[in-house]
């Protein structure tokens, strides 16, 4: 009997949590800033970058991010493809770090580093999809962002080609 009420509450959470997850009460987090920007392997035709992104998770419920996935654009032109590099456990309102390892495609990156070294903001586009788990369920979010940079922080990234 035990069994049989751990395993309706632990549904119900389940469901609480996936239809919550739906519902017009759940806010995006909101991105704060960018740091710990690091090489992590240089190569002729792709490197590696790290980066730490810091979010607000504005929401009364915390989740646990394990997954992401997807494409990084500055000024529309293709930088890379970005992944999280370990789980992240987000608490209810407050700020977290996801730290993300970007695979940057240097030709892209070399083509357009000389217009980026001009600018002082760029904007900055990521497409792509995270996972979401909270008590033993999952759930597939999308990831869209974009907004207006100052390049300082990215223009380590750039300058890896060189």
């Amino acid at each position: 009997m035990k069994s049989i009420i751990s395993t309706l509450s632990v549904l119900f959470v389940g469901l609480v949590f996936l239809s919550s997850c739906g519902s017009k009460d759940v806010k995006e987090p909101e991105f704060r800033d960018i740091s710990n920007v690091r090489l992590v392997e240089l190569g002729v035709l792709q490197s590696t970058a790290g980066v730490d992104l810091i979010y607000y998770n504005p929401n009364n419920f915390g989740v646990q991010l394990s997954e992401a996935r997807g494409d990084v654009y500055v000024d529309n032109a293709y930088l890379g493809r970005f992944g999280l590099e370990d789980q992240v456990q987000v608490g209810k309102r407050s700020e977290f770090t996801v730290p993300a390892l970007i695979k940057l495609d240097m030709i892209g990156a070399i083509k357009n580093q000389r217009e980026l070294l001009k600018k002082k903001e760029v904007l900055v586009r990521i497409d792509g999809v995270a996972r979401l788990r909270k008590a033993g369920f999952s759930r597939e979010v999308p990831i869209r962002y974009e907004a207006m940079q100052n390049i300082e922080k990215l223009r380590s990234l750039v300058a890896l080609s060189k």
